[in-house]
This record gives structure tokens, C-alpha cells and sequence, in this order.
């Protein structure tokens, strides 16, 4: 009987990430771009100049290309 203790490195012991480089990025841009827009319908509410609302605009454009590029890496990994 060998009782010899072999150690793994880290992605040995967990696997690797199920999400590539790319997909993370984008996930985490569209995140980002969410959570301003909950602080802009905010803030808008309070804004004569409408700022805010444009701003709001502007972040809904992105976080559609965002969706969009999200789906294409999706649709590329097979999930």
C-alpha cells in the first residue's frame, strides 16, 4: 500500500472556470451598466436639467449591445 500524499494545484482541486475571459468581461460590463441605470431612474426623479434621463438613455443602448454580445458568447460556448 503507498501512502504517498499527492498535492493538486488549485485547478487541479476545482476544475477551471466554467466561463472564459471574454464572457466574464462582458457579464460583468453588463452588471455594471444595470446597476447605473437603477442610480439614474433615481436620480433622474430629482433632475430639472435632465441629465439623468439622458444618461439613462444612453446606459439602456449600451446594456442592449451588452445583451447582444452576452448572447454571442453564449451562443459560441455551447451553453
Amino acid at each position: 500500500m503507498n501512502n504517498t500524499t499527492q498535492t493538486m494545484s488549485p485547478d487541479q482541486a476545482f476544475g477551471t472556470s466554467p466561463v472564459d475571459d471574454r464572457t466574464y468581461n462582458v457579464l460583468q460590463a453588463l452588471t455594471s451598466t444595470l446597476e447605473a441605470m437603477d442610480a439614474y431612474e433615481l436620480y433622474a426623479a430629482g433632475d430639472p436639467n435632465g441629465l439623468f434621463a439622458e444618461l439613462l438613455v444612453d446606459q439602456r443602448r449600451h446594456a442592449d449591445r451588452l445583451l447582444g454580445e452576452l448572447r454571442s458568447c453564449l451562443v459560441e460556448a455551447g451553453r
